[in-house]
């Protein structure tokens, strides 16, 4: 039986990681997929993993009211497992993720959240556990500074290209962008990969030289 989106991404969740992600990735045809190495995570300890929710920023250096209006229809609209993504076009100046944000993506069961701009709140942040990955830490508020100029639209980080729907792995390593498109065929690739360098390690543990192994598992 073939996995459908949804099952190959509950299957995948426990032993996602994004280095078998980027060379499966890089198998597949797709190279500018990772997302500059300056975006990091809150807390090292957890992983980014969804379909992308996005929202796209531009700078502002005036009062604008109203102007959380769009984030907080987004925030308020993501779906279980979903990661919210806000491009900021690697402005740290604008800061549009905090703990508020966070609890509330939290309480829908949201998979985290991924900004080139910067995040607040981090003491919060880490003790809740929320995979939260940013370009900077400031105390900056977004009024004044930026705002939302539209939702759910494609976005840029980087080099890369972020569509809704695509699919964000991210830990410790970095983060990297599947595109919706092949998420199916890249994914399995991954996780065949994560379960080929189990068995290889498993031999090098047990006394296997390292070119042995590469010859029997083809894998580094």
């Amino acid at each position: 039986m073939t996995d459908t989106f949804a099952d190959l991404i509950a299957r995948a969740r426990p032993l996602i990681a994004s280095a078998p992600v980027s060379d499966a990735l890089d198998e597949h045809g797709f190279r500018r997929q990772i997302l500059p190495p300056s975006i990091r995570p809150v807390d090292e300890r957890t992983v980014l993993f969804g379909p992308v929710r996005t929202g796209s920023y531009r700078p502002v250096w005036e009062h604008i009211p109203n102007i959380y209006d769009l984030e907080i229809a987004l925030v308020d609209d993501l779906k279980p497992g979903e990661v919210c993504v806000m491009a900021c076009a690697g402005n740290l100046n604008i800061g549009p993720w905090g703990e508020l944000l966070s609890t509330r993506a939290r309480h829908l069961d949201a998979a985290g959240f991924l900004t080139d701009g910067s995040v607040r709140d981090v003491a919060a942040i880490r003790a809740m556990g929320f995979p939260v990955f940013a370009g900077a830490l400031s105390p900056a508020d977004t009024q004044h500074r930026g705002m939302m100029a539209a939702k759910d639209v494609p976005v840029r980080i980087g080099e890369t290209d972020i569509a809704p729907g695509d699919v964000i792995v991210g830990d410790v390593d970095g983060v990297v962008v599947v595109p919706r498109a092949a998420a199916l065929q890249v994914l399995a690739t991954a996780l065949d990969k994560i379960t080929g360098e189990r068995r290889m390690r498993a031999d090098i543990e047990a006394g296997m030289t390292l070119a042995d192994a590469f010859k029997k598992h083809g894998l580094l």
